[in-house]
């Protein structure tokens, strides 16, 4: 039998306990909205002089470029928003934005005229905001601007009018199409015939008109074997090979996607990916971008990526409700094109890239032209080369005609625009 000191002292230690449950439990009905919903509800982007006000991840088509500032508020105190970055089309853009505190909130006004390279470009541009919150969680949110723009816009200057240039020293490509997924499901369905157009592509390389690369210098990686250790090994192993005056042609085919846990985080999706651990199953675009920047040494890089097959994965993921803006392809153009390199996408930012069997019987849209125009149909001169200016020009007509508008590629080609990507001029060495 306990005595009267043990009896009190039992009664104070349950009476702490029950406090504490009862304390926990108001802490977390009365935590901020933006700890308990995905916190990017509370930011929204405005451009008074258009009348524009669009909500996080979402997009706005504007009537005109004729404007140089705008808005992005967030609910909350001083308090409430710590660490505030921002990036305009993928470049940082803290130096041109002026933070106001109001009562109903944080607001960060951009002046696109305070430094040169933020002049937004027809077609979409991305405004990308990170913050913490007082409880030190990251929160994320991006917001599309889509500018009125011309149909020949983002085509090379002069297609056709410029003497190609034949490729220089040896050649290597790495080619991957992955279709079906390990972990392929409602999370992560699979796809028709990517792989079938890495193997397309494949065999065009291979054929003289493709310039015969060699067996031995060809990584392939289709469904199975584009494991993610695998495209570890062929870009940071297989790619070290390339000499400076060599070319290397990278051919992507796949599902790229935002990783849902954080949505700061893009990925290229590799055939063990698990939908529910990105982080440590999928290539990460950062990877992609240190391969192309210190690991390959050739200067002539010529990059083709049709990733975005599905409009942003994790959206279709039953758990996950909010929406989204997919800026894989941004991203991807920005990393793979510096320097005497080219990068095509088969679409745009957040835009879907879509294949059927009325391509070629099976084929994505831009593997199925981007095929046809290499075999000569984008040779514009008729010189019998197709360069890479020639390439993009009918690939984008092509698509966007099939499509209806509705999927435009991209082309960043720095100093490649020349370069012969088929016909007796990428048979030879410079």
């Amino acid at each position: 039998m306990l005595g009267a000191p043990a009896v009190a002292m039992k009664t104070l230690i349950a009476l702490f306990q029950w406090t504490c449950v009862i304390l926990g439990v108001i802490f977390i009905f009365n935590l901020p909205a933006s700890e308990t919903e995905a916190g990017v509800q509370n930011m929204w982007l405005d451009i008074p002089e258009l009348k524009v006000h669009i909500e996080a991840n979402d997009s706005a088509v504007l009537p005109s470029n004729r404007w140089s500032r705008f808005t992005v508020g967030i609910r909350g105190t001083n308090a409430d928003v710590r660490n505030l970055h921002a990036k305009i089309n993928t470049e940082a853009a803290d130096i041109i934005m002026d933070p106001i505190s109001k009562a109903d909130g944080q607001f960060y006004n951009f002046d696109l005229n305070l430094r040169n390279g933020f002049q937004l470009h027809p077609g979409t541009n991305s405004v990308e905001i990170e913050y913490q919150n007082s409880y030190h969680r990251p929160h994320y949110g991006s917001f599309l601007l889509i500018l009125p723009e011309s149909e020949t816009r983002g085509l090379p200057a002069h297609p056709g009018k410029i003497k190609p240039l034949s490729s220089k020293g040896a050649k290597y490509a790495v080619v991957i199409g992955i279709s079906k997924y390990q972990h392929g499901g409602a999370g992560l369905p699979n796809l028709k015939y990517a792989d079938r157009d890495a193997q397309a592509f494949l065999d065009f390389l291979k054929s003289p008109r493709g310039g015969g690369f060699p067996e031995e210098n060809i990584q392939v990686l289709l469904n199975e074997k584009a494991t993610l250790q695998n495209v570890h090994t062929a870009l940071r192993t297989f790619l070290t090979k390339p000499a400076e005056n060599d070319t290397v042609v990278i051919f992507l085919a796949g599902h790229g996607d935002e990783d849902p846990n954080d949505n700061r985080n893009l990925y290229f999706l590799t055939y063990d990916t698990d939908p529910d651990n990105m982080g440590g199953t999928a290539l990460l675009m950062s990877e992609l971008q240190d391969a192309f920047q210190r690991i390959i040494k050739a200067r002539r890089v010529i990059t083709f990526a049709d990733s975005c097959h599905s409009f942003g994965l994790s959206g279709q993921r039953a758990h996950v409700t909010r929406k989204e803006n997919n800026l894989i392809n941004q991203y991807l153009t920005k990393y793979a094109s510096a320097g005497e390199r080219a990068v095509i996408t088969a679409s745009d930012i957040s835009e879907e890239s879509k294949e059927d069997e009325r391509w070629g019987g099976g084929h994505g849209v831009f593997t199925y032209y981007l095929l046809q125009g290499l075999q000569g149909s984008a040779d514009l001169d008729h010189d019998g080369n197709v360069t890479v200016g020639e390439l993009f020009t009918y690939v984008n007509a092509q698509v966007l005609k099939a499509t209806g508008g509705s999927q435009r590629p991209r082309i960043v080609n720095g100093a490649a625009e020349s370069v012969a990507l088929s016909g007796p001029m990428a048979r030879e060495r410079h």
